[in-house]
Formats: C-alpha cells, structure tokens, sequence
C-alpha cells in the first residue's frame, strides 16, 4: 500500500504552518513530519512556479531517506491573488514500491489516473485511505501503449537524449527545450532503452524551473526545464533536444542504431534483446555499451539474413553463411510411419545464446529458453504451440509472455514424461529452489502456505524486494486452494503423494531486488516420498536451499508436548530424528566436508511453546530496524535455537547444523494456535514466518544490505 499526501495553499495546515503545505494524509502526525521535513518532498512542491512557461501539470520521482515520492504537480491560476497556485498529490512508500515506467504512466495520465485527486477538493484531515498498489499497475495498462507510440515519435530528440546519457551514465542530466509531455513520453522511451545500461536511482522531474543551484542529494536525475536558463553555467549535463551543439561521436552512433530498432519494425527482436537486464548489470560498467553494441551487431546480421532471398531450387551450389549467423545442417525427410499420429512442429529456430542456461528441476538437464517452443494452456489445462512472432508491440508481447511455457527438450533423454516450465522460469537470473523438509505432520504445508500469504501482502518490501508470480494461474491456485482456506481458518490436508509422478513446485515467484530478477520457487513434498527418495525426488539435486522444518511436539521432551503426541510417535528417551533429513543430506552430491547450500532450520508449531524461555523472547519479537537484517541479531537466535533443542534432547535434529556450511535456525508459527477439529476457530496469527525465507535470501545474496555475508555463517 502507498501512503498519500496532499499539498495545496492553506494559512494552517495539518502541521501548524502557512503556505503551500500538507492539509490531507493517510500518515500518522509524525509520520507527516518526517516525510516533509527530512525529504525534498516540501521543495519539489513548493517550489516556485510564476515562470510563464509553466506547464498546467507535472510528474516528479524522488528517491529520499525514507522511501520513494511520486508528485504528480498542478497549476492554476488564482484569480484573487492574481498568481499561479499549485497544489500536489503524492504517493510515498518502501524503495521498489514505484517502478519508473508505473510512475512515468500514473503521471501521464493526469485526473485519469486510477486513485487520482483532485487536491483543491480533498477534504482536510488525516482520513485519507492508503492507495493500492494495484493502482500504478492498472496505470500502466492504460498509458504503456500511447507512451509508446508517443517516444516513437520522438526519435530525434530521443536519439540524442540516448547518446548523451551513454557519454555520461551516472551524470545528472537536464533536458531543454522540452514540453513536460514530450519528457514524459522521452523518459518512456530512454527507460526502455537503458534500463540495462544504467545505475539507479532513476528519478526525474518534467518540469523545474533551472538548474544553475547545486543540487542537493536526492534530486531527481533527470530534469526538464522550460527554457534555457539566463545565467549560470549550471551543475549538469545540459541537452539540447533540437541537436545543436550535440557531438556526433561513436556513442551518438550508437544511440542512432538502438532508436532506429525502437521507432521501426525492427523493436521486438531488439526488446528481446535487452530484455536480459541481470547479464548487462553484473558487467563492470565500462563494458555494457560494447556489450549492446555487440548485441546490436548480431541481431543485423540476423535480420538480414532472414530478408536475403533464397536461393532458387537446383541451384548446385549455396553461398556461405555470413558472420554472425548459423546455418541449420539439411536432413532429408522421412515419411512417418503408417498410421502415426501428427505432432506439433518442432522448434525451428535457434535458441537464444542470451539467455540464462537453467537447470530444469524435473529432468536436471541444463537447458535455455527457446521462443520458438512455447505453448499456452487452455480451458481444460492441455498445453497448446503458440507462435509468438508476430506479437512486436511490447506491451501485448509482454503480456502473452507470462502466461506462456517452454516444453523441456531434456537433451539427456532420460525422462519419458513430458514436462514445462514457465517463461518467466527461464528468462530472468537462475532460479532459486527451496525444498521445504519434514515429516508428513511438521506443518511443513501450513508454514509454507503462511509464507506466502505473507510474501504476497508485501511482507519482503521493508527488505527492498518485490514480487510477481512465475505463472499467474498456479499463484492463485495456490491461495485459492492453501493461503485462503487457511486464513479463513481451515486447517490444511498434508502434501499428497507423488510416487511414479512429476513432482512439481508449490509456487514460484518473482522477486526483484536492487536492480536482479530471480525465480524463487518452493517445492512441498510430502514426508513419505523425502524418506523413500525415489527418482520423483530428483529436483533435490537442483535444490539451491532448503528449510528443515523441525516439529516440536516430537522433538522437545516436554510434559506439556506429551499429551500432542500420536500413539505411534517414538517415546520419550527414544526418538531418533526426522527421518526426512537424512533421506535428503544423503541425497545431495558432496564435493566437500559440509554441504554447500544454505539452510534455514524453522521450529514450527512454536506457539506450542511459547511460554518456554528463550522461545517466549523470540516469538513475540520485531526486528528493531524494520527491513534492515542484523546478522548478529540471527546468529543470537540460531544459538538460542540450538541451545533450546540441544537441552531438551532433541540433538536428532540439529544434523542440519552440523551438515551445511552455512545455516540459520528461528522460531516460527504458521498459525499461532492449535487446531480444533480441523479449524482454528480463533483465526490464525503467523508469527516469524518470513524470517528464514529473508535469512535465505541474505546467504543468496539476495538482499542490497551490508554485512548479509556473514548471516548464517
């Protein structure tokens, strides 16, 4: 959810001040005061707009200590006070909460804009409601594609905004002449181009009045001013949009070849190939625009090689293949065999040398995205080919590519059931695969399904990590048929078997963090096919981390846990462990003394125990800093964790411990009560359910903070 503020002249305000000030919010008093005095949130409101090539609206994007600012500006005349007035609404949260293509669109849209206001007729006061974040999506629905259109218009101007911002990538930049709606659509178009290219924070405003007054920190990157300035030799990079004055140097040439692809037909094989952002950025920066022009490079000689024309039939002899190209190797047909069925085509392009090699979880064979392979599901959930190569228009191609599969060509030949995998599985950064481990009781599905409910209320934001699911229809199978119920206080059925089947993952997910988009997806599986280890459990081998759910009511020698136990529950004195965790630490290849990937050991069923010191300090605790992961803070709990196991005989189950190099231990609870008879007639309370989901991502290198490389260690 986003926190909302209005601006607008007032002889009080909600903070006790005259002026262009805060009168209407959804934030708490201090809250507000925070927001307007540690920010340049109160000088890009109240700034002053009397030049009279002020734009009736514009759009700003901070980025300031304390989150995120969108400032969507207007200006009116005021008749009484013979002067221009302007009022602002403004949407502030976490860092990542607003993209800049969600921002660029909300703002674009003026009063149309979904959870838009009009700030001359807001009520004052401190009752405004918190806007959905659903609502800079739906804005990008409706504004992406005239925004588009719009840049593609714009391809000069485009052309030399691109080449200047090449020349110097991390200068602030101020653009001029430029209208506030041709920087809007120009902004659209240069993030499309160099999101890849560029560092962050991305920010701008379309409208400012100069740029001759050293900026101060946090100022929008990127700025329109109205005119040129009178005086002053300025403190940025100064463009002149018209061309003038602008060097025709290697990197304009470069900025001429990509806005040729972008205005032109030639855009979807261009977005395609950029369209791998976690590749350029993890390249030292002086190499990324050699990396593009290379790229650029070969999708010429692919062009041009699909518009040569063919070389008549029975001609003796072919020309070579030009550079850069791949020629197919000629198979004579064969007639299929009498009464064969047909079948679908195969691919007949090459895969995409671009793209992230991933390993499929199913088959273990390394494999890359193919586009030429893809299908979609219908009603009745059958795969069915789908030919995307006609779709260039970006948001309509981007749009069909999530719901789309690529079938596994499992090189190695060894699995005869025919398997997919989502798009998104494979075109962003390697995935990261959780298993999820324990006993068929451990709570293993309730902790998950938690988990995610708690992901897909924000819970990962504070941390600078957003989501989206891998395959929209899966993710909300998942909360129809688990995070739902669950809430509504059902308890859940234990995982079903999978012997002899396809063991698929739970969910997946998106998640994005400082600048990186990696598939994380969970596979549940239920206890008795992790003790058998049969070929089903082959995904193990793939497993970047696991979570060893440990269950209290059978491991912890309590008087109060005796009464939970089942009649063929090992007694006191006896119990041997989870027989789960060694079927999978036995299973893992080893190359070395401990097992490389990261773990995260969670007590469920804590709530059980949560008079029980240390658990009671824990359970109930909150991170002093929200969003900011201590790593000592972890290691004192993975110690109390450890102690409180080890004391009460549960030694079993610390193996994990002991196994992996790098391991964290919490104490958790999925619902926060017991059960009766089969509901939680109270409701659930999840306590700490993310903590080793976030405890796996620091030891991922997942999260943009310092010192996460020594949580777990």
């Amino acid at each position: 959810m986003l926190h909302q503020i209005v601006y607008r002249w007032d002889p009080d305000g909600l903070l006790g001040r005259r002026g262009i000030v805060p009168v209407a919010t959804s934030l708490g008093r201090d809250d507000l005061f925070g927001w307007h005095t540690r920010t340049r949130l109160a000088d890009a409101v109240t700034m002053d707009y009397g030049d009279p090539a002020c734009p009736a609206s514009s759009v700003c994007l901070l980025d300031t200590p304390l989150g995120v600012a969108l400032v969507r500006r207007a200006f009116t005349a005021d008749a009484r006070r013979q002067r221009l007035n302007n009022s602002a609404h403004v949407l502030v949260g976490p860092r990542d909460s607003i993209a800049p293509f969600d921002a660029i669109a909300w703002g674009s849209l003026e009063a149309r804009a979904p959870g838009a206001l009009d700030p001359d007729r807001v009520p004052a006061g401190y009752g405004l409601k918190p806007l959905a974040d659903e609502r800079l999506a739906e804005a990008f629905e409706l504004a992406a594609g005239g925004l588009h259109e719009r840049a593609r218009r714009l391809g000069d101007p485009l052309e030399v905004f691109t080449a200047a911002v090449l020349r110097r990538p991390r200068a602030k930049v101020a653009l001029l002449p430029a209208t506030a709606e041709d920087a809007t659509a120009l902004l659209w178009g240069l993030q499309h181009l160099l999101t890849a290219l560029l560092p962050g924070p991305w920010t701008f405003s379309t409208f400012e009045v100069d740029d001759t007054a050293p900026d101060p920190k946090g100022a929008p990157r990127f700025i329109t001013l109205p005119r040129g300035p009178g005086s002053g030799p300025g403190t940025r990079v100064r463009v002149d949009l018209t061309g003038r004055d602008e060097p025709f140097d290697a990197y304009r040439e470069l900025a001429r070849r990509m806005v040729k692809h972008y205005v032109g037909e030639g855009w979807a094989g261009f977005h395609r190939l950029l369209n791998v952002p976690t590749e350029v950025h993890t390249m030292p920066e002086a190499t990324r625009v050699e990396e593009i022009r290379g790229r650029l490079d070969a999708l010429g000689a692919r062009q041009e090689a699909r518009t040569k024309p063919r070389t008549p039939p029975g001609t003796r002899s072919e020309p070579p293949p030009e550079e850069g190209t791949r020629q197919t190797p000629r198979v004579p047909p064969q007639a299929p065999p009498p009464g064969a069925q047909p079948t679908a085509a195969p691919a007949a392009g090459p895969i995409d040398p671009n793209r992230p090699e991933v390993r499929c979880p199913y088959c273990l064979d390394l494999i890359r995205w193919n586009e030429n392979d893809l299908y979609e599901r219908d009603e009745r959930l059958r795969y069915e080919r789908v030919n995307l190569s006609t779709v260039t228009d970006p948001v309509k191609r981007h749009d069909r590519l999530r719901a789309t599969f690529m079938r596994c060509p499992n090189p190695a030949g060894d699995e005869e059931r025919e398997h997919y995998l989502p798009t998104n599985y494979l075109i962003h950064e390697p995935p990261l695969v959780i298993g999820l481990i324990g006993d068929g009781l451990s709570g293993k599905t309730h902790l998950l399904a938690a988990m995610i409910a708690e992901i897909d209320a924000g819970g990962l934001r504070p941390y600078g990590v957003t989501h989206q699911p891998v395959d929209p229809d899966q993710h909300q199978d998942y909360l129809r048929n688990r995070v739902d119920p669950l809430q509504r206080g059902t308890m859940l059925a234990t995982t079903v078997n999978h012997q002899g089947n396809l063991v698929q993952f739970a969910d997946a997910l998106l998640l994005r963090s400082a600048g990186r988009t990696r598939p994380i997806a969970f596979f549940d599986v239920s206890g008795e096919d992790l003790a058998r280890g049969g070929r089903e459990m082959q995904f193990l081998a793939a497993a970047d981390a696991f979570v060893f759910v440990v269950d209290p009511v059978v491991a912890v020698d309590l008087p109060e846990l005796r009464r939970l136990t089942g009649d063929g529950d090992d007694p006191p004195g006896t119990r041997r462990g989870d027989r789960t965790f060694a079927a999978v630490m036995d299973r893992l290849p080893r190359t070395a003394e401990l097992l490389g990937q990261p773990v995260a050991v969670a007590v469920t069923k804590s709530d059980l125990i949560r008079f029980e010191p240390p658990v009671d300090a824990w359970l109930g605790s909150q991170p002093p800093k929200p969003g900011r992961l201590d790593p000592a803070r972890v290691a004192a709990e993975s110690r109390d964790v450890y102690s409180f196991l080890y004391a009460h005989d549960a030694v079993a189950w610390l193996s994990p411990f002991e196994e992996f190099r790098r391991c964290t231990m919490h104490f958790v609870s999925a619902t926060g009560a017991r059960d009766r008879d089969g509901r939680f007639p109270g409701g659930i309370r999840p306590r700490r359910v993310l903590e080793p989901v976030v405890s796996i991502l620091a030891m991922c290198d997942m999260l943009d903070q310092a010192g996460v490389e020594r949580v777990g260690v």
